[in-house]
């Protein structure tokens, strides 16, 4: 006489293999997962980084890079904008900009705005632009009142800028111990030609 075990083994064994691996799918799902789980990865989510902002070229104004006659009668004004994107739409942007830099002495921006997330936060572009306005003889911006050549130059960037580049952020994980977020920052310049004596 066949052992209870037997006869279910028998039993088993005679099934079609259809059915046998629709047992197999039955056991290897009710198993649950085969490896060794650590509660880390379960209980821990990526920490977001940060993304670069970006200047919108196609609508950089004034468009032409190199810009002649500054001083003179026709021109003793100059107007200077860039439209910025960040991924992050809840960062607030820094517009920096420089006339003539010189990296054997370090300075500050000539100009500094700041440019607030959009209300509503739902696009990358921010409504609000950076803008540079320049006017002859302002001694505000007294270099580029000098005949010659020079250069401005516009630094957008998502944090405070250290000198010329963006400040890092320090970021506290849950272990408690910290790390850094980098800064990011795009940059535009354009060629200025001043000629002498046409604006008073």
């Amino acid at each position: 006489m066949k052992s209870r075990l037997r006869r279910l083994a028998s039993s088993l064994l005679g099934l079609p293999s259809i059915l046998w691996l629709g047992l197999g799918v039955a056991v290897w799902t009710s198993g649950g997962c085969l490896l060794p789980q650590e509660e880390i990865f379960l209980n821990e989510f990526p920490q977001p980084r940060n993304r670069p902002p970006r200047i919108v070229e196609q609508h950089v104004q004034p468009s032409d890079r190199i810009i002649r006659g500054y001083g003179t009668d026709k021109v003793c004004e100059l107007q200077f904008s860039v439209i910025v994107e960040d991924p992050d739409i809840s960062d607030t942007l820094y517009v920096n900009w420089f006339v003539d830099y010189d990296v054997s002495q370090q300075r500050g921006a000539d100009h500094v705005e700041r440019i607030l997330p959009n209300s509503g936060n739902t696009k990358e572009a921010r409504d609000q632009r950076g803008t540079f306005n320049p006017k002859m003889p302002s001694i505000d911006f007294s270099r580029l009142n000098a005949p010659g050549d020079h250069v401005v130059e516009v630094i957008v960037s998502d944090t405070p800028l250290v000198g010329r580049e963006p400040e890092k952020t320090p970021i506290r994980l849950e272990d408690g111990t910290e790390t850094y977020d980098l800064g990011y920052a795009a940059t535009y310049a354009w060629f200025v030609r001043t000629e002498a004596g046409g604006c008073q």
